[in-house]
Parts: structure tokens; C-alpha cells; sequence
């Protein structure tokens, strides 16, 4: 273990500014001891750790191969660094995790079409990782799911699942379709059949549109099925992680 005594020490200079997500677009600092939990289960490389002297018992006890560099600091040097009350004084620079190529698409799947919030597609995330759906599509609009913010808020879950980068969503879309999957978007419009009458089939790709405007028109039109979730009309629409998982969870038990 090193001790830091100075903010300043270049040791620790990745996690000074935690608004800087992703470092050179090959690693990405990850915080809070959720997240450590699902962190040490995973083969991700590790490159070192910054963290107060009382979370150590904690890395000693949850990690079961400790070959990275551990520094340590007491609370008022961590209290200088953004994010404080979030990161729990435990911090970890690691490689960032690898997009999946389309061929290794498999099972039900989930698909990002726009979503520019970390807290939005962190919670979807989770609730993937909930309801057993292992695979993620994220168009290029979509906020990356790899930024510190949306693992945080994944939980760490992020780990145990897989991620698809689509730079061309409506031809991916399409050859899911002849791949034998059916192509949900989620939407209040007229033609939408109810959540809980309609019956999933073994290959579904669920779209989740922009928290704005929802998926986009050429998603929409290719869709198989329009889902609309049934809630009191004086209610416009709901948030698009609340309702992505009410819909992951009738997916789930409706198959």
C-alpha cells in the first residue's frame, strides 16, 4: 500500500477530476463498494485503487487476487476530490469493458435508441441484469453504459452484460428479424397492443426510445408490435427506465 499525503500526486491523478469518465478511451474510473463487489466476480483487469485505509478489510476480504497497486488517503484528502459523497472514498482505474460483436447477439435483448441519460440507461442496466436479459444494443445516440455514472448506477451490474454497439440500428434491426426475432418498440400510440395481453415470443428485441420523443420514426415503422403499458390517462407517459422495466419484468413471466 501507498499512503498519498498530497492531492496533488500524480498517483492518483486519474481520480482527481471523476468528471472525466473515460480515460483515453481505453479505461474508466468506477467507484462505490457495490460496484467493487461485481467488479471483483469479473476477469476485468484492474490497474490500481485509491481508497481510504477503512475499505481495505473490504478489498482484503472481497478480492480474490489482489496484483494491482493500492493507495490510500485519509477522509479530508478524499473529500477534495469531486464527487466525494459518491464515490465512498473507494475508487478503481480499470480497463473499460470490450462492445461484443453482432454475431455474439443471443437470447432476448435490449435496444437503446437515443437515450441520452447515464441515470437512464444505468437503471435499464440493472434491470437487465434483474430479469436475466444479457445482451444490450445502444445506437449511437444512446449514452455509452461504459461512463463512470452509468455503472454507479447500474450497481456494477454492467459487468454481467453484454453490449452491442450499433452504428446503423435499422438494418441491425432488420437482420434480427430475419434472424427470427420480433421487434418490440415500446410506445403510447393507436395501433399499441396492451403489455398484458400481448404474448412474448422466445427471440424479442424490446426497443426503448429517447426520453424526449421516443424511438425514432424508421424503428418505429419496422417494429413487429407496438407495447403500450396501461396507466391512467391523466398521466402522460412514464419515466423510460421505470417503464423498461415493468416491461423486462412481463417479459420475464410471460414467455
Amino acid at each position: 500500500m501507498n499512503e498519498i499525503i498530497d492531492i496533488n500526486d500524480p498517483l492518483i491523478k486519474e481520480f482527481i477530476s471523476l468528471k472525466q469518465s473515460v480515460l483515453d478511451e481505453k479505461y474508466v474510473v468506477v467507484e462505490s463498494k457495490n460496484v467493487f463487489k461485481k467488479l471483483f466476480s469479473t476477469n476485468t483487469k484492474i490497474h490500481k485503487v485509491f481508497t481510504t485505509k477503512e475499505n481495505i478489510e473490504f478489498i482484503e476480504e472481497n478480492c480474490p487476487n489482489i496484483d494491482f497497486p493500492i493507495f490510500t488517503a485519509n477522509n479530508e484528502i478524499m473529500k477534495k476530490i469531486v464527487g466525494h459523497k459518491i464515490h465512498q472514498g473507494m475508487m478503481a482505474v480499470i480497463d473499460r469493458p470490450k462492445f461484443i460483436s453482432f454475431d455474439e447477439i443471443k437470447g432476448n435483448v435490449v435496444v437503446l435508441n437515443g437515450l441520452t441519460s447515464p441515470e437512464n440507461v444505468g437503471s435499464i442496466v440493472r434491470s437487465c441484469a434483474a430479469f436475466n436479459i444479457n445482451t444490450l444494443i445502444i445506437d449511437e445516440k444512446t449514452c455509452s453504459p461504459f461512463i463512470r455514472r452509468c455503472i454507479r448506477v447500474s450497481t456494477g451490474n454492467l459487468f454481467n452484460i453484454k453490449v452491442y454497439k450499433s452504428f446503423n440500428l435499422e438494418a441491425d434491426l432488420i437482420k434480427l428479424k430475419t434472424n427470427g426475432y420480433s421487434v418490440l418498440t415500446t410506445a403510447n400510440a393507436p395501433q399499441a397492443v396492451s403489455l398484458h395481453k400481448y404474448k412474448f415470443t422466445q427471440k424479442s428485441a424490446v426497443v426503448i426510445g429517447s426520453e424526449g420523443h421516443g424511438a425514432d420514426k424508421e424503428i418505429f415503422d419496422l417494429s413487429d408490435t407496438i407495447l403500450k403499458i396501461d396507466i391512467d390517462e391523466e398521466v402522460t407517459s412514464l419515466n423510460a427506465a421505470i417503464a423498461a422495466s415493468i416491461v423486462f419484468y412481463q417479459l420475464s413471466t410471460n414467455l
